[in-house]
């Protein structure tokens, strides 16, 4: 964008003006009062007026409550109603994707394997072990989740969760109901009598989970703005259900099984024309958080989920706790790397 800085400073200022925003402690981010979009109060909104870099460009601008972004001087003049600030012409995000991960999307193979769950596979609205974990009824209605019981030995004591895709299911999970601790004890006893092991996850074995994506038809095509990334199942559930994202066509959090991301599952985050991506892998995933966000870069608008705590997942922080990472630690992928070097 070609602006003089007379010019650069007169939208500054009158952008300030006519939102009430004021300039956060860098000095290269406007803090709105209230959202645009949905209306929010309580500093959501930020603007980005800082020098233009590789990655953001001045007047960018994010809600971290509705996850509506703007990417263009334009898009943000239009938002807040002043239009007659408009200096040059701008792109057009509506225009049709582009796909650029070096291949042409034909050559890409997301082709997936429709998969039966195990026998008597029954799905449930309760149980000891995850209401252990938090479930709520929400959680039972919004992710289904069933067990088989003794009728099927081998998943005895499993709870099992089908991976969805196109309403299709693709997949599933099977987490053993004991804790690790417990697992790890039997397992050190069975070792010297020659027993079998406590799988402590047991999941389907006929499809590639790098191809896949947990809760990826809450992403609406067009709709949904931003995706938080996350590394399993019960980061997706506890995370859609401290921050009440259930029903939030806007924001969805999905699982990569792990703690890095395919050539696949961008191609998918593309299709659903995702523009904003949060990496929210754990606290203790230093490394493979910098690669993920670095790869994303590339594609999306990305910011690190920095958390405090290296020892905690989602489903174990308070709600107040999660706010305040997405409202406060937020980071650019630059900022996340040089952040963790000076803690060195």
């Amino acid at each position: 964008m070609d602006l003089s800085a007379k010019e650069y400073q007169h939208l500054v200022q009158e952008i300030a003006r006519e939102t009430g925003a004021k300039r956060d402690g860098t000095g290269k981010n406007l803090i709105v009062p209230r959202c645009p979009f949905c209306g929010k109060s309580g500093g959501k909104f930020g603007i980005y007026i800082g020098p233009e870099t590789a990655r953001r460009e001045p007047f960018m601008a994010h809600c971290f409550s509705c996850g509506k972004s703007t990417r263009t001087l334009g898009q943000l003049l239009e938002a807040i109603g002043r239009m007659d600030l408009m200096v040059t012409p701008t792109a057009d995000i509506t225009a049709p994707l582009q796909f650029v991960l070096g291949v042409e999307p034909e050559e890409i193979d997301d082709a997936l394997t429709i998969t039966e769950l195990p026998d008597f596979y029954k799905r449930i609205f309760s149980h000891p072990y995850l209401k252990e974990r938090g479930f709520t009824y929400d959680d039972y209605d919004y992710f289904p989740v069933g067990v088989t019981n003794r009728l099927n030995p081998r998943f005895e004591d499993y709870v099992i969760f089908p991976i969805i895709d196109n309403g299709e299911n693709v997949g599933f999970v099977g987490r053993h109901t004991w804790s690790k601790s417990d697992i790890d004890a039997y397992n050190r006893k069975v070792k010297y009598n020659g027993g079998f092991k406590i799988l402590r996850y047991r999941n389907s074995v006929n499809n590639d989970f790098s191809k896949l994506l947990y809760n990826y038809d809450a992403i609406h095509e067009g709709e949904t703005d931003t995706v938080i990334l996350v590394e399993g199942i019960f980061d997706v559930i506890a995370l859609t259900r401290k921050m009440e994202l259930y029903d939030n066509p806007r924001v969805a959090v999905v699982a990569t099984f792990g703690k890095k991301i395919s050539d696949v599952q961008v191609y998918k985050l593309q299709c659903k024309r995702v523009q904003t991506v949060i990496v929210g892998y754990d606290g203790d995933a230093v490394e493979p958080v910098k690669k993920a966000a670095s790869r994303l870069a590339k594609y999306f608008t990305v910011f690190v989920a920095n958390i405090a705590d290296a020892h905690k997942d989602w489903d174990e922080m308070s709600v107040e706790e999660i706010f305040e990472i997405f409202v406060q630690r937020l980071q650019s992928p630059s900022n996340f790397k040089l952040r963790k070097v000076q803690e060195l």
